[in-house]
């Protein structure tokens, strides 16, 4: 066995029973690493406590009434040497053959009282054994006057008492046998086991609570504290070390407030306790510690609930990245027109390759319920899917986003750095929604990125490789803005390897349209909105909507017609009762635009769409310019007011 794993065992004594002790103790050097202290009584205290400090004892041999005194005052398992019956017979029987005519008699002096069993028997058979106590060193010479007066020719006595007896000249014997001792450490290698076993366990226990951020203490049945780890002491405010062995009543009465648990039962609340600095709301969980079928104790652990929110975001989070989060499917991507069919077969055909897809088309189209669908039809289904809009982070933070950064890049960094969007989608798929408004200087970093497949941290001279495939997509024309030199050509070429365009609406046709509005009126219903019985009542009320809007160009897509048909659902009862004699008009009330169409009913749809697309960006020139009157000019405040970038908010002041 490994020398650090054997059990330490300390034998104690002096004089002639500490000679015997170590003479016997040296067999058992394979078997325990074995210590002797030559001191008594109090020294044998201070020797002991001494040497546990620096190597921790297992277990204690010791003797007579010095052993009695340390067992006392030591909390170290202790193995006494006991005087059995055959060893003493043995013993008076040695001493019996040393006494001479003169002096007939057997002394036998005994720690703190005479032997009843002995007086029995010494009656019986007639021995003639003069018994004698004594309570400690200071009674050992006093003893052997008395052994002197009663005319004792030998005596068997403890270690101290036989070594005053033989310089007194009566012949002596030494009270405990090698057999006596040899039990002795026996004994003491079991309780040593034992108590080395427990020690490892606790190290694993507190290995364990050290490593754990949850406050965490462990109470017996008195509610004093019998372990505990470093976070719990420091809601407590004071140190491990002095907590060991307290009340928690009395440091923290509002964690001993719960009723008792019966067993296998735990229970979970929130507490209020009061810490060095302010009062601190925590969630306690308690739970019953088990020993032999009976409750031995209670569990707490004590959790800050501000840690439980940050890992439900995490877990959430990084469900959401494992592909969880992908929403959608190719199949949900609904219509039955040419362009919608042939979107979809091109997206499956797209779903085989790894290459870059740059899906084109108006807002409100689907771009991203394409990007999910080609991911979820890939090989890389069951790997991150993280997507991220370029139009909506500044230029630093988008950097810091895409690409993460090392610990101490710039002020206010995180500690240990963060991962990126590159980084984090590796093996996965990385959807960069509105690419026409990433700035320039991130496109370089970018084409990197797609060339190199490798991306480095913002701070970082050291590359990482990455397996991730790039989906992108903007309503912009991305050719038109790298012939302005406002988007890099090389990068063009990359991100446009696959190419797709998500139709509008109004290229869908009606059939799509009220398939798709269907679908989401289903959706409530299966939401619980709706009742089922209405919904024959609301479907009617769709078909006359959708009837009347015929003509109308859809300039928001399907996140136009996600609106309506909330709408038509939150003003179900308004629509409802006038159904029959006035329901067009409500509906119009309801739904002006339908109306909208109706100002030039001979204009083909293509022109309405135009139209609207213009009207809808001078709005947006005059609203942009109205805010940035109202902020004297900061484009800053103004970006932050219109909820758009600054590439954004020169697109926009350039349309005109």
């Amino acid at each position: 066995m490994n020398e650090k794993k054997l059990p330490h065992i300390v034998t104690v004594g002096r004089h002639r029973i500490g000679h015997v002790i170590q003479d016997v103790a040296r067999s058992w050097s394979g078997a325990a690493r074995v210590t002797h202290i030559s001191a008594s009584f109090e020294d044998a205290v201070r020797a002991v406590l001494a040497l546990d400090e620096k190597r921790a004892i297992d277990a204690l041999v010791v003797a007579g009434a010095s052993g009695a005194h340390v067992r006392e005052r030591v909390e170290i398992p202790v193995a006494m040497v006991e005087v059995r019956g055959l060893g003493l017979l043995e013993a008076l029987m040695t001493a019996k053959q040393q006494t001479t005519p003169e002096r007939p008699r057997v002394g036998l002096v005994s720690f703190d009282v005479p032997s009843v069993q002995l007086t029995q028997f010494d009656a019986l058979f007639g021995l003639g054994v003069a018994q004698f106590v004594y309570h400690g060193a200071e009674d050992a010479a006093d003893c052997v006057r008395q052994l002197l007066a009663a005319k004792v020719g030998a005596v068997v006595a403890p270690g101290l008492v036989a070594d005053l007896a033989q310089q007194a000249g009566i012949p002596s014997v030494l009270l405990y046998s090698e057999a006596a001792v040899r039990q002795a450490l026996d004994d003491a290698l079991l309780l040593a086991r034992h108590r080395l076993a427990e020690r490892d366990r606790h190290q694993w226990l507190e290995t364990v609570l050290g490593e754990l951020q949850d406050g965490v203490v462990a109470i017996d049945t008195q509610g004093r504290i019998r372990a505990l780890n470093q976070p719990m002491a420091d809601l407590l405010g004071a140190p491990m070390a002095s907590l060991h062995g307290q009340l928690l009543s009395q440091i923290a009465p509002a964690l001993m407030q719960g009723q008792p648990l019966r067993l296998h039962e735990s229970s979970e609340e929130v507490v209020h306790i009061a810490t060095r600095t302010a009062m601190r709301m925590l969630v306690l969980r308690r739970a019953p510690l088990i020993e032999g079928g009976v409750a031995a104790g209670s569990l707490l652990i004590c959790r800050d609930p501000a840690v439980i929110q940050r890992a439900d975001r995490s877990l959430r989070a990084n469900q959401r990245q494992r592909g969880a989060g992908v929403r959608w499917s190719l199949d949900e991507f609904l219509g039955s027109s040419a362009v919608v069919v042939r979107a979809r077969q091109l997206a499956l055909q797209y779903a085989v390759s790894d290459s870059t897809v740059l899906i084109l088309g108006e807002s409100g189209t689907g771009k991203e319920m394409i990007a999910q669908g080609i991911h979820r039809a890939s090989r890389r289904a069951a790997q991150p899917f993280l997507a991220v809009n370029c139009a909506a982070l500044a230029e630093s933070l988008l950097e810091a986003e895409l690409f993460g950064y090392d610990e101490g890049a710039f002020t206010g960094a995180r500690r240990g750095g963060k991962t990126g969007l590159v980084e984090a989608a590796h093996t996965g798929t990385l959807f960069l929604d509105e690419i026409g408004d990433m700035p320039l200087a991130l496109q370089s970093r970018l084409l990197r990125v797609l060339q190199e497949r490798e991306v480095m941290r913002v701070g970082s001279t050291t590359p990482v490789p990455v397996d991730v495939r790039v989906i992108a997509a903007t309503h912009a024309d991305l050719a038109a803005l790298v012939e302005r030199g406002e988007f890099r050509r090389d990068l063009y070429y990359r991100l446009a390897v696959l190419r797709l365009r998500t139709p509008s609406l109004v290229e869908h046709g009606t059939a799509d349209v009220a398939e798709m509005a269907q679908a989401m009126l289903s959706r409530h219903i299966e939401m619980g909105k709706i009742q089922r019985a209405e919904a024959a009542e609301l479907q009617k009320l769709l078909r006359r909507l959708l009837t009347m809007a015929d003509a109308h160009v859809w300039p928001g897509n399907v996140r136009e017609l996600d609106n309506w048909i909330e709408r038509l659902v939150a003003c179900r009862e308004f629509l409802r009762e006038g159904l029959d004699e006035t329901g067009d008009a409500r509906l119009r009330e309801v739904f002006p635009e339908c109306d909208v169409a109706r100002i030039h009913p001979q204009e083909p749809p293509k022109q309405q769409q135009a139209r609207l697309k213009e009207t809808r960006q001078q709005a947006e020139r005059e609203r942009v310019r109205e805010v940035l009157e109202s902020v004297q000019g900061d484009q800053t405040r103004a970006c932050e007011i219109l909820g758009v970038s600054r590439a954004t908010l020169w697109r926009r002041l350039k349309q005109g």
